[in-house]
């Protein structure tokens, strides 16, 4: 097989994030810090942004397949954010159980919707790993967390072939905002 687009069974082609008003940059450079390539397109979508396409593999650039397409929130998306975010920051029942739920995002992050990055080796993980840290003293600082990282021989560890880095944002989201998102950078050694 040469391309994705030459497999034809079935497989996840893409996930559909967004960003928020302002962040397009600071998206742009997290997604890349991910080791993604991204692509900015002259397709404009109803916000009046374009969409941008987020590469894993720099070689493979199918705006089909093996992507995540980044583009700006939508007026209904930022209105219900702004009427759960003040119930998941305040004192009562909605903000404690958001507390518990980022609580088990950051320290059992199994089992918390998510999505997966796969990496070519081990070493090219790392070597992702050491970039976010590097990022994370900027304005990612405040943004983007580690939740956990599993090793080989961890006692978290599903098996001694797979690194699982669990970080945890609001630059990017498949869902809502004001919950974030769980995002794992995996490498697989054969």
């Amino acid at each position: 097989m040469s391309r994705l687009a030459d497999y034809h069974g079935r497989m996840v082609n893409h996930v559909e994030t967004l960003y928020q008003t302002g962040e397009r940059e600071l998206a742009t450079r997290f997604v890349q810090t991910l080791g993604c390539t991204v692509v900015d397109t002259d397709t404009t979508v109803e916000t009046g942004s374009t969409i941008l396409y987020a590469f894993p593999d720099p070689k493979e650039q199918d705006r089909l397949n093996n992507v995540v397409y980044m583009s700006e929130i939508r007026r209904e998306q930022q209105a219900l954010e702004d009427a759960l975010r003040p119930l998941l920051r305040g004192n009562g029942p909605a903000a404690k159980a958001f507390e518990a739920y980022v609580h088990r995002a950051l320290n059992r992050p199994h089992g918390i919707p998510h999505f997966g990055i796969r990496y070519p080796s081990f070493e090219s993980l790392e070597q992702t790993l050491e970039d976010l840290a590097e990022q994370m003293q900027g304005d990612l600082k405040d943004r983007v967390q580690f939740s956990q990282i599993v090793r080989p021989n961890h006692g978290a560890s599903m098996t001694g072939e797979l690194i699982q880095a669990f970080i945890f944002t609001d630059v990017i989201v498949s869902g809502l905002f004001s919950i974030g998102q769980l995002i794992e950078l995996q490498a697989q050694e054969l």
